[in-house]
């Protein structure tokens, strides 16, 4: 196990090898990838990173979110989320951008959705966030106390990089375990939830670890438009681990995908072929309105992705 600032050092030399868990669309944008140690370059993929906005740009953004902003707004925690995610990325210099926002709206969904499972003592795992955008949210507002974050190596050092501009360097170097083996899950499961600083804890696995994740006492899972870059193989092993979990406890799941994908090596990745069960019992299904298209500064400004995307909250069946 690995803790604090090692955890950084120990990726960073991990980012180097290739990654044997990716697909070929993580192969292609993680070529140009490179850390120096203090910055980041050939960061594709990930989601948005602009900087932070000011005057017209600012004014600009604002009003083109508006329209995603109003699917927020029915649940009651949107507003409370919305300012934290201000907070959140004015402390880490980056931009609130289109993929924050949906990251916001989905837990003020989550939190109305099953409010039994989105609370400051549960723990939680996201499979592939994106600067650990989705993490940090659900820390922040309270929706859980612990997180499991599951990523690729190289994305999974950017995701921790960003907590830590969020956490600050005191909170993060007591508050954040990487396990590579079940020993050292263990003893990070042993840890409080909260630290004696105060700081929500933090467990990191790199993807090809994965396995880790049938060990955890997890409360819900939640995956956003990552499963859809997998290899279906990759996807079957995640919802595995899952099973695993859900054969000692009850388990929400939400995932949030496009509904069919191409990958640059020809492979096809499809949300009905994921390993459903007929025993799951769905509490949602159906396209997921903050996260059919995206907007631009340029005409038009609202332009639609290049499939639907399709979201579903599920009690996962042990078997």
């Amino acid at each position: 196990m690995f803790s604090g600032q090692a955890v950084i050092s120990h990726l960073a030399e991990e980012a180097i090898k290739e990654d044997v868990a990716a697909s070929s669309h993580w192969q292609k944008f993680h070529s140009e990838f490179k850390f120096n140690g203090q910055e980041f370059a050939g960061l594709q993929g990930f989601g948005g990173r602009s900087e932070l906005q000011k005057g017209p740009r600012l004014w600009l953004s604002r009003i083109l979110q508006r329209r995603l902003r109003r699917f927020g707004q029915p649940y009651p925690g949107f507003s409370a989320i919305d300012a934290l995610a201000h907070e959140v990325t004015f402390r880490q210099q980056r931009a609130y951008d289109l993929d924050v926002l949906r990251q916001a709206i989905t837990i003020a969904f989550l939190q109305a959705s099953a409010p039994e499972k989105f609370n400051k003592n549960a723990t939680g795992c996201v499979i592939g966030d994106g600067f650990a955008s989705m993490s940090t949210l659900l820390l922040a507002s309270g929706s859980a106390g612990r997180i499991v974050l599951v990523n690729l190596t190289k994305t999974l050092l950017v995701d921790l990089w960003y907590l830590k501009l969020w956490m600050g360097d005191s909170a993060f170097a007591s508050s954040v375990d990487l396990v590579v083996d079940e020993a050292g899950l263990v003893r990070a499961l042993a840890k409080p939830r909260f630290i004696a600083t105060g700081a929500p804890h933090i467990i990191a696995v790199q993807a090809s670890d994965h396995q880790l994740l049938g060990k955890c006492p997890l409360d819900f899972v939640i995956n956003i438009v990552s499963m859809q870059e997998m290899n279906p193989p990759v996807v079957a092993a995640y919802f595995e681990d899952m099973r695993a979990i859900a054969r000692e406890r009850e388990l929400l799941f939400y995932c949030c995908n496009r509904e069919e994908k191409d990958l640059p090596d020809g492979t096809v990745t499809r949300f009905t072929d994921y390993p459903w069960l007929a025993d799951d019992k769905i509490l949602v299904d159906g396209l997921c309105p903050w996260n059919q298209y995206y907007y631009s500064t340029r005409p038009p400004f609202y332009r639609p992705y290049d499939g639907p995307v399709r979201h579903r909250l599920v009690t996962l069946s042990s078997h």
